[in-house]
């Protein structure tokens, strides 16, 4: 019987989920729309339609992931559950997190101005080259996954033989240590993106910075406000991204060590959603276009 501790937790998670879905949805159904008008799509766009759509299977695997946990008490069928799950959800998170890092590195080249050689060639390409890095980025996600997942059955398969070593010889040394450094087949693929955005953020921060004061001291107000809400925006999704990660390769520590309470599960399956959902709020509340057509779909309700 799930505690009220339990039930509150998966309660907020829905409210989160439910959020998410509809913010990356609209995000995705705006941009096709777009699309299918215009017949062309631009970089940006097209990264957060993948972006949106990704995420927004995201959340239907991570609510279906908490129902089961809160009321599945079937062992045999759980065990069956958790892998499809865990392939799941680690493939769509760590391609929903390449491509945050590429959304970065784009407005990082198309607004941050250096005179370095090699920055100028990859402002003049990178648009060019998205294509390629979203398809590369979900065959790179699938075969991390795809080996993380297969590492992760060698790890139960050690355990297993870890149970029969009663003697504490240097083999089951061995074999424990060895099964323990396959966590990181879990961490190693996250933290490229996360060093990508992290590198790109700080870069793009710094220049709307100086921007703004710029033109703070031309005393141009109005564009001095749009470049510091830009840098609110993105700070603030700088903040849920790094917690995001932060929060991720805890869980990934805690269940493959075989530290597992579903209180603190549902704690990091709200820190997740949260981070989702709270990109999807700040990409339509600084989007021109998807602020405009939200305004619509508002207008038509009343």
């Amino acid at each position: 019987m799930p505690t009220l501790f339990e039930l509150f937790g998966f309660v907020l998670l829905l409210i989160e989920t439910l959020t998410g879905m509809v913010g990356n949805g609209f995000i995705a159904i705006v941009n096709c729309i777009d699309w299918f008008r215009s017949r062309k799509l631009s970089s940006a766009d097209m990264i957060l339609s993948c972006l949106s759509l990704f995420r927004f299977a995201f959340h239907a695997v991570m609510i279906q992931v908490a129902i089961f946990n809160l009321f599945l008490v079937n062992p045999s069928l759980m065990l069956k559950l958790n892998i499809a799950y865990d392939s799941s959800s680690v493939f769509l998170n760590t391609t929903s997190l390449w491509f945050a890092a590429w959304l970065s590195v784009l407005y990082c080249v198309k607004i941050t101005n250096f005179s370095h050689p090699l920055f100028l060639q990859m402002k003049r390409r990178f648009p060019g080259l998205v294509p390629w890095l979203l398809l590369g980025t979900v065959v790179f996600s699938a075969i991390t996954t795809t080996v993380a997942i297969t590492g992760s059955i060698i790890v139960s398969k050690c355990n297993l033989l870890d149970s029969h070593l009663n003697n504490n010889n240097d083999s089951a040394i061995n074999t424990t240590s060895s099964c323990k450094f396959l966590i990181l087949l879990y961490i190693f693929p996250n933290l490229f993106p996360f060093t990508i955005f992290l590198f790109s953020s700080i870069l793009l921060l710094t220049s709307l910075w100086r921007h703004k004061n710029l033109l703070r001291n031309s005393a141009r107000d109005v564009s001095t406000k749009v470049h510091l809400n830009a840098i609110k925006a993105l700070a603030s999704f700088s903040v849920l991204y790094v917690t995001n990660v932060f929060v991720g390769n805890l869980s990934i520590v805690f269940s493959r060590m075989g530290i597992y309470d579903i209180g603190v599960h549902f704690i990091f399956l709200n820190v997740m959603a949260a981070y989702s959902s709270g990109h999807a709020l700040i990409l339509i509340f600084i989007s021109p276009k998807l602020k405009q057509e939200s305004v619509k779909i508002k207008s038509k309700q009343h």
